[in-house]
């Protein structure tokens, strides 16, 4: 409400941004899972199929008209949110939840970049050091061999970047309604997964001993994931964003308790290192664009 003091504001922020990156935390751990047992471009293609058809509804619901001949800038974060969505649900089934997370989670650094390159404007030390920093952290973590076992971190960090060219996209699509924005963003990323799936090499079941209902789960995978963007909307609306910058960096610690509680996975001390250095390359880089 009005009368809401900014405190208060932006502690509701930080609840809304903390129950976001749970929900994210929570689909990348559901989508996980189906890793040996679904084509991957089936699970991301379950996850925005979910989003597009909350989003319609709730369009239908307030009597928001669809954006089709939408501007360009619109078409450019729908595509690039398109290619971080494939990057992502490629990564994280073949990738443990907190290695996905934590290399996603860099997109804050790399929309530093790409909004001085559109801008035409010098490129800061301090993002230069940010944006090595967060390299290295992804480096430790893996000390990668440029071999085929190394290609989901590649093309994870490939979906940090487009991701982060879809908000800096967003930033110029003016007073675009946000749920208009979500529902060409989800279609269009329909398409583009759908076509995925006829174009994969594989098999789309991976295991065909499997129950046929083992795909409800897509169903909380894709809610949680519609939830969170929801949540991340109210929270940036709501509360100071450099503080719910910050907060959201959480998910990669959601994330872990995943790994560990449910998959088991064990961290090396290259691993936290990594780890802590991306996290840190990230809060640095919010810190510092925060500055007027």
């Amino acid at each position: 409400s009005t009368t809401e003091t900014p405190s208060l504001q932006n502690g509701r922020a930080a609840l809304e941004m903390t129950a976001a990156s749970f929900s994210f935390a929570t689909m990348s751990c559901i989508a996980h899972a189906y890793g040996n047992t679904l084509a991957w471009p089936l699970v991301g293609f379950a996850r925005i199929a979910i989003t597009m058809a909350i989003v319609f509804s709730m369009l239908r619901w307030y009597g928001i008209p669809f954006v089709l001949f939408a501007p360009k800038e619109l078409w450019s974060r729908s595509l690039c949110g398109s290619v971080g969505l494939v990057c992502t649900f490629y990564a994280v089934t073949h990738l443990p939840v907190t290695d996905q997370v934590t290399i996603s989670a860099t997109g804050p650094i790399w929309v530093t970049l790409i909004l001085a390159m559109v801008l035409k404007q010098r490129i800061s030390r301090a993002a230069w050091i940010h944006s090595f920093l967060a390299l290295a952290g992804v480096y430790v973590m893996y000390r990668p061999t440029f071999s085929a076992e190394s290609f989901p971190i590649f093309v994870m960090l490939i979906g940090a970047v487009a991701g982060a060219g879809a908000m800096v996209s967003l930033s110029f699509c003016g007073p675009l309604n946000s749920l208009a924005v979500v529902a060409h963003f989800s279609t269009v990323a329909s398409c583009v997964t759908l076509v995925l799936c006829f174009f994969n090499h594989g098999p789309i079941i991976l295991n065909p001993a499997i129950s046929p209902w083992i795909g409800l789960g897509l169903i909380p995978m894709g809610v949680a994931g519609t939830l969170g963007q929801i949540l991340i909307t109210f929270a940036y609306g709501r509360g100071n964003p450099t503080m719910v910058a910050l907060t959201g960096i959480s998910q990669i610690a959601f994330a872990a308790l995943y790994d560990l509680a449910v998959w088991g996975y064990a961290f090396d001390k290259w691993k936290i290192t990594g780890v802590f250095m991306i996290a840190a390359a990230i809060a640095l880089s919010i810190i510092a664009n925060a500055k007027p």
